[in-house]
């Protein structure tokens, strides 16, 4: 353990956020023996979101994390999208608007599916890596827009298709 200037006291043994000595404000995770991935700006302690929330947003070195946040917003967009071509205000020359819905929800449902494992396998490495609550709402997101289309999809066969 090392003491900073103001006197406190550093964790260095232990993985997880720590604050930079060389550069006041900033913090960089700490992996247990060496930094990772890039500084971030310390949370600011009066925002609407404590600092732990703040932290765990971040993916930190976790590359499943940073997948996984990646994969929430492409989950949003192909809900959008197959939302929005199941209204039937889509549609492409030469394709049967059926097939184009059907296509639609099964690119949501994949896309879905990909952003739960990777979810899931930042979660898993969270504790080294950091990124436990961008892979949790992740894996959420990923489960209730996914599960929609995979329903949906489900539906369609088990009623013998359109």
């Amino acid at each position: 353990m090392s003491r900073d200037d103001e006197g406190l006291e550093l964790d260095r043994s232990a993985a997880g956020w720590q604050p930079l000595l060389d550069r006041p404000g900033y913090e960089q995770w700490w992996d247990g023996a060496a930094w990772q991935g890039r500084p971030h700006r310390e949370p600011d302690p009066f925002s609407a979101f404590g600092p732990e929330l703040a932290r765990g947003l971040r993916p930190g070195p976790n590359r499943a994390a940073a997948l996984a946040r990646a994969g929430t917003g492409f989950t949003l967009l192909g809900f959008v999208v197959q939302t929005v071509v199941a209204t039937g205000a889509v549609s492409i020359p030469g394709i049967d608007p059926i097939a184009l819905t059907l296509g639609s929800l099964a690119v949501a449902a994949v896309i879905a599916a990909l952003t739960a494992l990777a979810a899931v396998l930042a979660l898993r490495a969270a504790p080294r890596l950091g990124g436990r609550a961008i892979a949790t709402l992740a894996l959420g997101v990923s489960i209730v827009l996914g599960l929609a289309p995979v329903l949906l999809l489900v539906a369609i066969g088990l009623a013998g298709g359109l």
